[in-house]
């Protein structure tokens, strides 16, 4: 749906035209010269730009520039029920301190995550979509968070019990915000906000715990070696694996299991 880039130090490009996607280009330190469609800018401090498919435009940065960009495909905006491009204006402006952070939260995510896992990779884009309709829409302040307030989940909402179900039937396996999202009868952007109101933390925060109570559970009854273990929860990798277990204990899984051998 969305590409995030950034670029450090100078950088210039030729003239050129995306068929499919908008791109949104931020210098969050220093500037940055743009051409687009022969008409010239000059952009610094938050100052973006937007780019709609077909523009052609090109742009040279200082070396002491830092740029963000956000390339979004045409059929990104279809999943989402949030306001549409067409409403956007050309100039945007933006916090470049809160932007870095936010971009620093959203890469270290998408870059720690297991390849495999889709919950996590469509809630951080669905996190920078909310984010950029909030501040080019100036719909509200925005924030990456919903509210930790829960709704009683009542027990005639069959909608969110089958969607418990099925994660507890199939968190071992790939599971989509798509998939949970059409259970609950919902569109993908409404999901995310009503299961996190609902239980208190995200779609793949939850599946995650799942994960870890079973992993440590596994560890500690069965003689599955760490691999065997990894790999029987879904994870593409042992070193995806190690770096869940260790955010989610603070400890390796061998650590675990030493531990529970001494008992």
């Amino acid at each position: 749906m969305l590409e995030l880039w950034r670029i450090d130090g100078a950088f210039s490009n030729q003239p050129h035209a995306h068929d499919s996607e908008y791109q949104i280009t931020v210098p969050v330190q220093g500037h940055c010269h743009f051409t687009q469609e022969n008409k010239d800018y000059r952009l610094s401090d938050g100052g973006a730009l937007v780019q709609h498919p077909g523009e052609r435009h090109s742009f040279k940065a200082g070396s002491l520039s830092r740029l963000i960009i956000f390339k979004i495909r045409r059929e990104g905006f279809a999943c989402t029920e949030l306001r549409t491009e067409s409403e956007w204006e050309a100039r945007q402006m933006f916090d470049p301190l809160q932007l870095s952070r936010y971009f620093r939260q959203w890469t270290d995510t998408l870059l720690g995550c297991d390849p495999r896992d889709r919950l996590i990779q469509e809630q951080t884009e669905m996190q920078v979509m909310t984010y950029l309709s909030a501040v080019m829409t100036g719909s509200g302040h925005p924030v990456l968070s919903q509210p930790k307030s829960r709704m009683r989940v009542a027990g005639s909402d069959r909608h969110l019990h089958r969607v418990l179900d099925y994660i507890h039937g199939h968190y071992r396996e790939e599971i989509s915000v798509d998939t949970l999202a059409g259970i609950a009868a919902q569109s993908r952007y409404h999901f995310i906000r009503f299961f996190k109101a609902a239980i208190g933390e995200t779609p793949y925060q939850y599946v995650l715990k799942l994960k870890m109570k079973e992993a440590v559970r596994l560890l500690r009854t069965t003689r599955s070696s760490v691999t065997e273990i990894a790999l029987s929860l879904g994870y593409s990798s042992t070193s995806s694996f190690y770096r869940a277990f260790a955010n989610a204990y603070g400890e390796s899984p061998e650590q675990c299991r030493n531990a529970a051998s001494l008992r």
